[in-house]
């Protein structure tokens, strides 16, 4: 087995601000000061010279890529909703991989993120499906796309979600309630409309609105039957976002929002408590961390952000979806660069 020293290593892309590009940045840094030959480009620029015999590569989100060709559909679809942007970005990473062939030649190198594997996490669909065919608790499926159908599932104690396929971070989620309908893609001139790439996504009520909520079930979505976490917090519901690296969760935290907010996302206004102040019981903590390290390893990644959400009782927990590019904490809360350089035996 080769010392880590005795491999180079490539950070693969770069953020389109410091806020995104300071991952990268963390492990760059990091990997220097204790010695490593390490290289950090953007895609498509001139691929460095290593001196290395093996190359460890660790991909970091394309942005660049991603806000050109797939944040706003150039086919007029909602955000999040069309096959077309999902095989763009499959095929961009494919790209990636021929290109590193063709550079450093395939046998010397080695990925922590495998090409081949970072656009699954953006079908929601085959997530799901890959999960339950390996016997991990997903959210509960609505197959139907009738609207009729679909409402009869609303209950006065929980709702319906109705998410784009291939999106993240937040965006195109619809909500409906026996409080009413809501979504959060833009209202306008009786349609839905995409936000622009830097604005935030609010949540509009719809309520009744038959023809929008039409429009959203004709795209590509996957409905799913609300999860109702029990109170870990008065007044809150919440969600947990566990790091697994290497089969090991190392980090996790809580995401809190009020029970009248939708979504708990930081993006949507959910507050952040990390590790060892997430206020989890002890059996939900071990049953958190094993279904996270369940998932990684049935999907087959070394480094994976698991979203889990408790279905009434504490002691049953769900994936809600995965990250395959999960942003890392910040280093005050626990340093995730030192941790894959260091400790995670990635790079060994």
């Amino acid at each position: 087995m080769l010392h880590s020293m005795d491999k180079g290593l490539f950070l693969l892309g770069k953020g389109d601000t410091q806020y995104t590009n300071r991952n990268a940045l963390s492990v760059y840094e990091f990997a220097q000061k204790i010695g490593f030959e390490v290289k950090h480009c953007e895609y498509g620029d001139t691929l460095p010279h290593f001196s290395k015999e093996k190359i460890t590569i660790l991909l970091f989100f394309p942005y660049t890529f991603w806000n050109k060709e797939c944040e706003v559909p150039k086919d007029g679809s909602l955000y999040g909703t069309s096959f077309l942007i999902y095989k763009n970005l499959d095929n961009f990473f494919k790209g990636v991989h021929e290109s590193l062939c063709q550079a450093y030649h395939e046998e010397r190198l080695e990925y922590i993120i495998t090409p081949q594997q970072a656009a699954f996490d953006r079908d929601k669909i085959k997530v799901v499906k890959a999960l339950q065919y390996n016997n991990i608790s997903t959210t509960e499926q609505i197959l139907d796309r009738n609207i009729l159908n679909v409402l009869e599932h609303i209950s006065s104690e929980r709702g319906v979600f109705v998410k784009c396929r291939y999106g993240a971070e937040g965006k195109g989620i619809t909500y409906l309630g026996a409080s009413g309908w809501f979504t959060n893609y833009k209202v306008g001139n009786n349609k839905l409309n995409n936000y622009e790439k830097n604005e935030r996504w609010p949540f509009t009520d719809i309520t009744n609105r038959s023809e929008l909520l039409q429009q959203i079930l004709e795209g590509e979505v996957i409905i799913e039957k609300e999860i109702k976490t029990p109170l870990l917090k008065e007044g809150c519901k919440f969600d947990v976002r566990a790091y697994v690296v290497n089969g090991i969760v190392p980090h996790f935290f809580t995401r809190f929002n009020t029970l009248e907010n939708i979504l708990t996302n930081f993006s949507q206004g959910g507050n952040v408590k990390h590790h060892p102040l997430s206020l989890l019981p002890h059996t939900s903590l071990m049953n958190m961390r094993e279904i996270a390290k369940k998932t990684a390893h049935a999907l087959n990644y070394n480094l994976l952000g698991v979203d889990i959400m408790f279905d009434e009782i504490f002691e049953r927990p769900r994936v809600v979806e995965v990250q395959v590019f999960s942003d890392f904490p910040s280093i005050e809360k626990f340093n995730m660069a030192e941790y894959l350089v260091k400790f995670s035996g990635l790079l060994r």
